[in-house]
């Protein structure tokens, strides 16, 4: 299957790429994040068709792609609702600066991403089960490839948070940064 191209593919430009292709053209969305190139959704939409392209999903599978699709977009809200309120807070000068307050929001911050990331495993369990050999290895790679951009874009945000000298406190509204960090 390796060879073939891409099939399901509803994003233009992405039909007929083979699998690497897809997965390099996820490398490409560095500094797609937050909305910077490009709208939030269409970040959405092209992580979506990633994953999906780079699944090959046979048709007896497809009955299991609408709830992880959905599950992917409910996180990826999760994740611009909690930025947009800490940024609103910033803008507005009502950082915390009380430390227990900051533990409570960083808490209730990872208690949201908790349910998300469950509701995600929750959603994948019955396709990944349906899952190939080859699939599951294209999976893998693109997991790898995941986690190095987001490695990237954490070591990239600390960066400017400590060059614009906002430090520890500067994500102490939502707990999105600062004491406590894990």
């Amino acid at each position: 299957m390796q060879g073939q191209p891409m099939q399901g593919m509803p994003m233009q430009g992405m039909q007929g790429m083979q699998p690497m292709q897809g997965m390099q053209r996820m490398q490409g969305m560095q500094g797609m994040q937050g909305g910077r190139i490009g709208s939030r959704d269409d970040v959405t939409d092209n992580r979506v068709d990633i994953v999906k392209a780079a699944l090959q999903l046979r048709p007896d599978q497809m009955q299991y792609w609408p709830a992880v699709e959905e599950a992917i977009r409910a996180r990826a809200e999760g994740r611009r609702q909690r930025i947009e309120n800490m940024m609103s807070h910033m803008e507005e000068g009502q950082l915390d600066r009380n430390f227990v307050q900051v533990l409570q929001n960083r808490a209730e911050n990872l208690s949201e991403r908790g349910a998300e990331l469950k509701k995600l495993a929750d959603a994948w369990e019955p396709l990944y089960s349906t899952l190939d050999n080859a699939q599951k290895r294209r999976m893998r790679i693109l997991g790898v490839l995941v986690l190095h951009r987001m490695r990237e874009g954490l070591e990239a945000r600390r960066d400017q948070m400590d060059e614009e000298g906002a430090g520890a406190m500067m994500g102490a509204s939502t707990g999105e940064g600062g004491m406590g960090r894990e």
